[in-house]
């Protein structure tokens, strides 16, 4: 029998193919925000990688039962939101046509699977881009910010650009969990992308970003498990007592909070401010749904069904020009009914729950990955409060890689850590 050398044997090539597509993962983030066309390419090609590695298994084929048995009922959950607008699209006798951006949903199982043959240390490169994203956007934002508070940076409206900034910054924090304990250099930098977001989230004065940055700051000093608990507590109420103090003395911030208090009494004078707006098309998007409950109205009716809301004087003109419900429950329910309502509650809820479960794991890379996890699960559900998250392209991508990324790390670094008896992480 004839012996190949090492170097030419069919399975050399592999490790640098892993490399180069866990590169890809980590330039994902990197150019989210700066430019979206080629985060789209590289999300494409992770999924074909993804469908190459279902297609030929190799030598992992032993964890196939392992993820299957974790990853399962995820993906399953996030088929819902396609299966919602099919169903809106055969009931209204339309032919069934899922557009990518909800088919993304279905790619979840794909991407995680191939992502899952990278191996948990190539997996933790993802958290230095999504470092890297945070400190670029704040940089950005700073001078686009310098004259007047813009609707949009670059391409992008400002509100998504701020959240995603501020929950990355907020995901290279938590993975510190990943790193050594006398690493401070390393932890240093990947807490200045977290203080690097949470600018964004102020410099871009936008609201929903502010109701997420209590959460992810309780996150991030909950989770560090490399210091004392008197010295996480000390951190967190060290960013309360600044954040406090940035409300009470910053004009903008004491503006921005009134503007919302007094629309959300009902004061007619805010009706087509920002805040009022979006009230109105909050209870829009509920009249919608109580007129077609089953199905909804499909995005190609919803503006259509605002302009007749608004010719009955139930909502202002300015309120009908805008796009959507600034609210993904809401806008889910008005355009697809209740499976859009189930659908995008599964979103929310199946990853919370998949990660709660992993929360309390023994294996500290498990309980790291898990707490990012849980952490994104609930900052969109937080964003998805102002902001339709779920359909827009760049956060919508964001949400399926990320969600697929850190499902892919738990199983990774389960197994690693079962293979080295619970006493440590094995190298894939």
């Amino acid at each position: 029998m004839i012996v190949l050398p090492r170097a030419v044997r069919p399975d050399a090539w592999f490790p640098g193919l892993q490399g180069l597509v866990a590169a890809l993962l980590v330039l994902f983030p990197v150019f989210l925000l700066p430019k979206m066309s080629v985060s789209n390419g590289v999300f494409t090609l992770l999924a074909c990688w993804g469908l190459g590695c279902l297609l030929v298994p190799g030598r992992d084929r032993e964890r196939w039962g392992t993820y299957w048995r974790s990853v399962a009922g995820l993906s399953l959950a996030f088929l819902l939101w396609p299966a919602a607008v099919a169903i809106h699209q055969a009931a209204a006798g339309l032919p069934v046509s899922v557009p990518y951006l909800f088919t993304r949903f279905i790619l979840l199982f794909v991407l995680a699977w191939g992502l899952v043959r990278l191996g948990g240390r190539r997996l933790a490169w993802m958290a230095w881009g999504c470092a890297a994203a945070a400190i670029y956007a704040a940089v950005w934002i700073h001078f686009a910010t310098l004259d007047m508070r813009p609707d949009h940076v670059g391409i992008y409206n400002i509100i998504p650009f701020s959240n995603l900034a501020l929950l990355m910054g907020a995901l290279a924090a938590l993975s510190i969990g990943w790193d050594e304990p006398r690493h401070y250099m390393v932890h240093g930098m990947k807490l200045v992308a977290l203080l690097a977001g949470m600018y964004v989230a102020y410099a871009g004065q936008t609201r929903g970003s502010w109701l997420a940055v209590p959460v992810l700051a309780y996150a991030v000093c909950a989770s560090y498990r490399h210091g004392p608990r008197r010295l996480r507590v000390a951190a967190l109420v060290a960013l309360a007592v600044v954040g406090v103090s940035i409300a009470g003395t910053s004009d903008m911030v004491r503006e921005r909070v009134a503007e919302g208090v007094v629309a959300l009494a009902g004061s007619r004078d805010t009706l087509d401010s920002s805040s009022g707006g979006r009230i109105q098309v909050w209870r829009a998007s509920l009249r919608i749904f109580a007129e077609h409950p089953w199905t909804g109205v499909g995005l190609e009716h919803f503006k259509a069904e605002l302009g007749e809301q608004a010719e009955a004087g139930l909502i202002t003109g300015d309120a009908a020009e805008l796009p959507h419900s600034h609210n993904d429950i809401l806008y889910a329910m008005a355009t697809y009914g209740v499976p859009g309502l189930i659908a995008v509650l599964a979103l929310y809820l199946a990853p919370a729950v998949f990660f709660a479960r992993k929360l309390r794991s023994a294996a500290p890379h498990v309980a790291c990955a898990a707490a990012m996890g849980l952490t994104t699960a609930a900052s969109f559900f937080i964003f998805g409060l102002t902001e339709t998250m779920f359909s827009v392209s760049i956060t919508n991508a964001f949400y399926v890689l990320i969600m697929a990324w850190l499902a892919a790390s738990v199983v990774c670094r389960e197994q690693d850590w079962g293979a080295a008896g619970g006493e440590g992480e094995m190298r894939p």
